[in-house]
């Protein structure tokens, strides 16, 4: 897993700035849940596992918590070392969780639509390891919410006749798992769910698209003509702008404060 985690990162550190610019962060209400629950101290200290350019690490910087973030491409974090370069609380450390060694406990780790890449069986032992008695292991995801009608059923046909097998974004499970070696170690999980909407232009649209894995993996010539043809969808039918819906998941596990659990 540790190795899929480093292709994945191979293949987001490919459009650093793509990434940093079009993918979208998490609503402010989420950021301020994860704040209350893991009752964070100020000036707390948080670790972040696959930071990416940072889409998540922002609002917690902003905040003044230290900061110790991992993303395994070393392009995509040279564009969020550039980005908090002002920020002395901020580290970025290109490295997989999975090989990263830490040198501290931390009050607060998060995950943003990051954990799923994370060896399982590994992922929330080493999480608890690195979390304080009474600690919060937080994970955040961004799902789409499509309708099959109107944009997105005939932006499927174009993906069904270009692509075929690629489907056009829609909502996939968090991947969150129900159980999994090491969750003992931390009490049941609260879930928080989130509702919200972001609108693209056509070409916003598309450059978003560019930055998902299995579009950045397709052929140039097969990706710029599926590209071509949604442009021209959104611009002709659509008034040149496309509503994105999305459901963004909150999942929060504390560590407790006395003692791992048996």
């Amino acid at each position: 897993m540790e190795e899929a985690a480093e292709e994945l990162g191979k293949a987001f550190d490919r459009v650093p700035d793509l990434y940093d610019t079009h993918r979208p962060g998490y609503p402010e209400e989420m950021i301020q849940e994860v704040l209350r629950f893991s009752n964070i101290p100020e000036r707390g200290s948080i670790l972040e596992i696959g930071c990416g350019t940072g889409q998540a690490t922002k609002p917690f910087a902003e905040r003044g918590y230290t900061m110790t973030c991992l993303d395994p491409g070393p392009n995509t974090a040279e564009k969020a070392r550039q980005k908090f370069r002002h920020c002395p609380n901020i580290i970025i450390v290109t490295a997989t969780f999975e090989s990263w060694q830490a040198a501290q406990m931390y009050d607060l780790i998060i995950a943003a639509t990051s954990f799923h890449w994370v060896t399982p069986g590994l992922r929330f032992t080493k999480s608890a390891e690195g979390l304080r008695p009474g600690g919060t292991l937080a994970l955040l995801y961004n799902s789409h919410v499509a309708k099959d009608s109107g944009f997105f059923l005939e932006a499927q046909a174009i993906y069904d006749r270009i692509a075929p097998g690629l489907r056009a974004k829609k909502a996939k499970p968090s991947g969150s798992p129900a159980t999994e070696a090491g969750m003992e170690l931390f009490d049941k999980p609260v879930l928080k769910y989130y509702d919200w909407e972001k609108q693209f232009s056509a070409e916003d649209y598309v450059s978003h698209l560019a930055t998902f894995s299995d579009h950045i993996s397709l052929p140039g010539t097969q990706r710029d003509e599926l590209f071509r043809e949604l442009r021209a969808l959104i611009n002709s039918k659509y008034n040149g702008r496309v509503a994105k819906c999305y459901k963004s998941e909150l999942v929060m596990y504390a560590k407790p404060a006395t003692r791992f659990k048996a």
